[in-house]
């Protein structure tokens, strides 16, 4: 899709745009009980989520759309509080109280202890918004499945990782979006998370 043809349309709620992107001033802390973690220099309230420390991002929407990446804050609202990712407003249907999804090959991890069950890092869709998404998401047109579910939990998050320097220096490794669950606290110390990944479950195929 061309720049002029992105420009007519809406953009979607969790999209990041050029005017968000804040300084991220790094290094690593001795924790009270032993070993290294990372964080902010100058630490604020929210920079921790879920025992991750979160990429700090502003929340204004100034800026060019930046097509291919999500904002933080606003992927992670839409995920805890189950809101919209094209209008941000709450997607769980009033009528039967399940959540409507669209799932995708890249955003979307069955996992085989739980057949109804799965990861997702893509936040749900409300039903007036999936025409739309499906009409106009390059992505959805390669893959793409409309469900439904019954909840979904916060589990892990995707990150880039740091590796201590001298003098307490944050180093990056290079990875980028690994994955790590929320119950792997040595890894959490030394990544900066991008996205919430929740678990859903009772997923079932949307009537269409």
């Amino acid at each position: 899709m061309t720049s002029a043809a992105r420009t007519q349309l809406r953009v979607p709620y969790v999209i990041a745009h050029a005017d968000e992107a804040a300084p991220q001033h790094l290094r690593f802390t001795r924790r009270p009980l032993g070993g290294l973690r990372l964080a902010y220099e100058d630490p604020r309230r929210g920079d921790m989520a879920h025992g991750a420390l979160r990429v700090r991002v502003l929340n204004n929407r100034r800026g060019a759309p930046q097509w291919r990446m999500l904002n933080t804050l606003r992927q992670w609202r839409c995920m805890e509080k189950l809101l919209c990712q094209v209008c941000g407003e709450p997607a769980t249907d009033p009528e039967s109280g399940r959540i409507p999804w669209i799932m995708t090959d890249t955003a979307f991890r069955e996992l085989p202890h739980e057949p109804t069950g799965g990861l997702t890092s893509a936040p749900p869709t409300c039903r007036a918004c999936i025409p739309e998404a499906l009409a106009t998401c390059p992505q959805l047109h390669i893959s793409s499945a409309v469900c439904t579910v019954a909840r979904a939990i916060p589990a892990a998050v995707l990150a880039d990782m740091f590796t201590p320097g001298p003098g307490g220096r944050a180093i990056p490794t290079g990875e980028h979006n690994v994955e790590i669950s929320l119950s792997e606290d040595t890894l959490l110390t030394h990544a900066l998370a991008t996205q919430l990944i929740v678990q859903v479950h009772d997923l079932r195929p949307a009537h269409t």
